[in-house]
């Protein structure tokens, strides 16, 4: 085998450098969605949302019996219990993990607290309809923290974590188990019709986790090129390993550098673009029906 060239340290740096930039970014948007989901769709209507939101709701009713006026602390509440689950990522996850979450975590606790609580269609009264919205929403809006390499917090580090541990469990799966908890609060404190719709909230929001974050879907790559920068491009930029061999076109003769990799589905989109950059021409086979045996790690970060 023939060494391959190696990307320039420069040019590695300036896409790392512009790919954090983007990062940062796309968990501010997602943080902004949940807290506008929350106060805009969850809490006028009186829904649960099953995770640590759920329970920062739980703390606000019962901040507001002991001391009524107090005014809405979710965002309060919510930003306390994820002090002792951020020790968990600082100490367990990974530090880049930690640091966006932070951030993701400071935006969603200001922006719910400067967001009125109000009902953003007023006369909506068809809680169907805001269950889908509103967890169609934050649903998207977790799913950009943590496909920004970060969490909106909350059961969210729990699940990476567990993730990270156990690759036939993901994120949403994690949430809903947890979920539990506020279900059975909601189920003995009010209506019934309250935990139907709580539970149907909770599940549109899973739903959308696990299709906007990608991090269980497995994908097998082939790509044939005739530049051979493409390698160093998977291996040092995308961080995943690879198979290669060299080829001929039986058309034309011609000589290609043929590679078999494995991705998750978030990796595919940073693999296709940056494949195409390197070499418009390229050839690229995708199977999405895969299982994989052995070592292949989460890559959340």
């Amino acid at each position: 085998m023939t060494n391959q060239p190696q990307t320039p340290p420069n040019a590695k740096k300036t896409l790392l450098n512009t790919r954090e930039l983007a990062d940062f970014a796309l968990g501010i948007i997602g943080s902004l969605l949940y807290a506008l989901s929350i106060n805009l769709f969850v809490l006028p209507s009186g829904l649960y949302i099953g995770n640590l939101t759920g329970i920062a709701q739980i703390l606000r009713e019962l901040a507001g019996t002991l001391f009524p006026g107090i005014g809405d602390l979710t965002g309060i509440f919510l930003l306390a219990l994820n002090l002792p689950l951020l020790f968990i990522s600082f100490q367990s996850i990974n530090r880049k993990f930690f640091y966006k979450t932070i951030l993701n975590i400071v935006v969603m606790s200001i922006a719910m607290l400067v967001i009125p609580v109000r009902l953003l269609i007023p006369g909506l009264e068809d809680t169907l309809t805001i269950c889908l919205i509103g967890g169609i929403l934050a649903g998207i809006g977790t799913g950009l923290c943590l496909r920004s390499g970060g969490s909106s917090g909350g059961t969210d580090i729990l699940g990476v974590f567990v993730s990270l541990k156990n690759k036939d469990f993901s994120v949403g799966r994690v949430s809903l188990l947890i979920s539990m908890l506020v279900y059975i609060y909601a189920f003995f404190r009010y209506p019934w019709v309250v935990l139907v719709y709580s539970i149907i909230f909770t599940l549109i929001y899973t739903f959308m986790v696990d299709r906007v974050h990608y991090q269980n879907v497995k994908i097998s790559v082939m790509v044939v090129t005739r530049n051979r920068e493409v390698l160093p491009y998977i291996v040092d930029v995308v961080n995943r390993s690879a198979t290669y061999w060299d080829g001929t076109g039986a058309f034309t003769g011609s000589s290609y550098l043929v590679i078999n990799t494995v991705v998750s589905k978030y990796e595919l989109i940073i693999l296709r673009r940056g494949v195409l950059d390197l070499d418009p021409q390229a050839f690229l086979i995708e199977n999405q029906q895969v299982h994989v045996t052995g070592n292949f790690p989460s890559h959340f970060f």
